[in-house]
């Protein structure tokens, strides 16, 4: 089944990520993107860098234990993650919604460990584990089975 968002939303998307760009072509600060985090945030990021940093920092996040979430709530994650992601607030690519859209319609659900991040906002490692995929990283499951690194969502 293909999983999609309608058209009306890319415009917000593509207006949100052009912001972000800019902003980073005019030397500002943004925080995770061309800067470090947490107490590294006054680092500056080289611009042929920051791709390596956004890499790296799912890596260091997908840190969680446990056993899976349910393949449902997974799936649940990942609309809602896309639907929050196409409000266009992110700066995020449109490329990095339609994969996990992408994820979805091919029912490669992200294996997500139930248990993770800590603080405020509680949901970085199991957003990083949603994430690994799209960088042809961790495993997903198909057709409920455990796979490591698909080569499809590279």
């Amino acid at each position: 089944m293909r999983i999609s968002l309608p058209d009306s939303v890319w415009a917000a998307t593509r207006e949100g990520h052009a912001w972000l760009e800019k902003a980073v072509a005019a030397a500002e600060p943004a925080y995770g993107i061309n800067t470090g985090v947490g107490k590294l945030s006054q680092t500056r990021i080289e611009t042929a860098d920051v791709t390596t940093l956004q890499q790296n920092l799912v890596r260091s996040h997908a840190a969680g234990v446990g056993d899976p979430i349910p393949i449902p709530g997974v799936r649940l994650a990942l609309a809602l993650k896309a639907l929050s992601l196409a409000q266009g607030y992110s700066g995020v690519r449109p490329e990095i919604i339609k994969g996990l859209l992408q994820l979805l319609s091919d029912d490669l659900i992200p294996v997500t460990p139930e248990k993770g991040s800590v603080g405020a906002s509680g949901d970085l490692a199991p957003l990083a584990h949603l994430s690994l995929p799209l960088i042809g990283e961790g495993e997903v499951f198909v057709d409920g089975k455990r796979h490591p690194r698909p080569k499809r969502c590279r």
